[in-house]
């Protein structure tokens, strides 16, 4: 039995709740940020999670979702941002952005009410000569709105225009490299939010600058090194090119020496930066890892409380064990599991939060078979995530059902009993018959898993209860839900329950197969033809009518209680 691919998307969605909820004012940045498989940055996790056996090869699943994350890109170009984050100066923040986090707006998207006056020329003009006053306080005027108006008018042709000029270059150059500290620090927030934007000039031209802000990186002025790595981590966040030249440019030393920072909003802004720096294809993990990165980051999750710098620091673990397995290796022998699993207690109302360590116990899942064992036999992990499987918020639960399908995807299965017994059959079978589809069928690939694992396993399964919801699969457009249909279909079959084909008879079910026949895939077809042809036979009406199956066992009435000690008993 294989395990599955990670979905796209994810971590756009827990951007946009957790800056909605976590915005951060003054010179720190919101809490966890998104990552590559966000709509906003189409990189790819690596294969590297196995693919689930209903669904085409990883290597089309990969693609496909490479593609689903291109066309999101092109719908939605303001959000690739959401691997990045503004910076709002303290007096905008208190207003607009407490609005926006009321209303639940994502902080990385631009301010609606702002953005429906378009920014004038007169405006940035106005902007350009106090640059070049000699007065400072028209300066600092001037950088303070230039920076707000980079995070609310990104896309104003007027400002692009200008930010994108040698003039200004030079003039933000001369600012950087002065002697003044809170020009340093104002003209630094303008580079992160020309970073933050959307356009490749204004990332490129920030680039530019990352060999002063790398060495504001070992300043005594910890609000301009807070800024600059926060700079550091947009920039890294654009894609591989600008997170290579960082890497060139000696971004790493300084930046893994700020996790030995006793100031927790300086570290939970380093891991931000550390984290762009691990994410995307091509990403140097060995680097990351050989830097000794590995030491400090796990001792912020052993020994932190505050759930922001907790989140951050996983974000890091998500990418490093997305990597090379021999990076996971040492993770894992650093005692990783017990670190991740221990704070999700705290996570369980955090929403959005606790994505990245539900994630990278995913990616821990998604590698052998005793990775999985370890973590179902970790004290706290099965009854953290019943609850996380229910939460309220939409990518904290789509997300825990990825990492229980691969939990039950365990290919020897000699711990899923204790998944049975910690009562997720009931609570999975809820979300596969009561949500939308997308939900239902994330819950779907943990039920088929489990029963993949032998006729003993099937019979647990509610199948009354669970069947008309998997028919609804079949009548779908969708290949993978179509394959996910016939495959539970087929494991109800050969069950071994006497009444399994005239149940499927009862609910419609010949008529679903029937469509799947008609349909284009054509394994799907084959499959469905099989179990049709062996299953049901024609009446003299020319109907499908379940046909019995020699030396088929009778029912073996077992209670919900009881049921998991039939399964230790075989």
């Amino acid at each position: 039995m294989e395990k599955r691919t990670l979905r796209s998307a994810t971590r756009a969605a827990a951007a946009k709740e957790q800056n909605a909820e976590h915005s951060h004012t003054g010179a720190s940045p919101p809490a966890a940020a998104a990552s590559s498989s966000s709509p906003g940055a189409a990189d790819r996790f690596k294969p590297l999670y196995k693919p689930n056996p209903i669904s085409k090869n990883a290597k089309d699943n990969v693609t496909k979702r490479v593609n689903e994350d291109a066309l999101l890109r092109k719908q939605r170009r303001d959000d690739l941002v959401s691997a990045k984050r503004f910076k709002l100066s303290s007096t905008k923040a208190s207003g607009e952005e407490a609005a926006a986090t009321a209303e639940g707006t994502d902080n990385g998207s631009s301010f609606d009410e702002e953005k429906e006056a378009e920014l004038g020329k007169e405006q940035v003009d106005s902007i350009h000569t106090k640059l070049k006053s000699g007065s400072k306080t028209e300066r600092a005027e001037a950088l303070k709105s230039l920076s707000d108006y980079l995070s609310t008018h990104s896309d104003s042709p007027a400002l692009l225009t200008m930010v994108s000029s040698k003039e200004f270059l030079s003039l933000l150059e001369g600012l950087l490299t002065g002697t003044d500290a809170e020009e340093q620090l104002a003209a630094t927030s303008v580079v992160t939010n020309m970073a933050a934007g959307g356009s490749t000039e204004l990332c490129e031209a920030a680039l530019n600058t990352a060999p002063h802000l790398i060495q504001f990186l070992d300043s005594q002025n910890l609000a301009l090194v807070d800024q600059s790595a926060w700079a550091l981590g947009n920039i890294a966040a654009e894609g591989p090119k600008s997170r290579d030249r960082l890497m060139d440019n000696g971004v790493l030393p300084p930046l893994v020496k700020l996790l030995e920072s006793k100031d927790l909003n300086l570290v939970q802004t380093a891991c931000f930066a550390l984290s762009n720096l691990a994410r995307g294809e091509g990403a140097n993990k060995d680097a990351l890892v050989k830097s000794g990165l590995i030491r400090p980051l796990l001792h912020h999750l052993r020994v932190d409380t505050q759930p922001a710098v907790i989140s951050e620091a996983a974000w890091v673990v998500v990418y490093l064990t997305s990597g090379p397995d021999n990076v996971s290796t040492q993770l894992l022998e650093h005692r990783l599991i017990p670190l991740l699993v221990e704070p999700l207690k705290q996570f369980l109302d955090k929403r959005a939060l606790a994505i990245p360590l539900i994630r990278a116990l995913g990616n821990i899942a998604s590698g052998p078979d005793n990775n999985t064992s370890t973590l179902i036999n970790e004290p706290g992990f099965l009854e953290a995530m019943l609850q996380f499987i229910q939460s309220d918020c939409r990518p904290v639960k789509k997300e825990s059902l990825w990492l229980m399908s691969n939990i039950t995807a365990d290919h020897t299965g000699l711990d899923l009993i204790k998944v049975i017994d910690a009562g997720f059959i009931p609570v999975l079978s809820q979300i596969a018959t009561h949500h939308n589809f997308d939900i239902r069928k994330e819950a779907a690939h943990s039920l088929v898993n489990l029963a993949s694992h032998g006729p003993d396993y099937a019979k647990v399964l509610p199948h009354r209860e669970l069947l008309p919801g998997f028919l609804d699969f079949l009548r779908t457009k969708e290949e993978e839900m179509i394959s996910l249909g016939l495959r539970y279909v087929q494991l109800l079959l050969n069950s071994g329950i006497p009444d399994a084909a005239a149940l499927l008879s009862e609910m419609n079910g010949v008529d679903a197969l029937e469509a799947v026949i008609l349909a284009d895939g054509r394994d799907q077809h084959r499959l469905a033809s099989l179990l049709l042809d062996t299953y049901f036979g024609e009446n003299n009406n020319g109907s499908r009518v379940p046909t019995p199956i020699p030396g088929t066992p009778e029912p073996s009435h077992i209670s919900g209680h009881s049921r998991s000690s039939m399964l230790v008993n075989n």
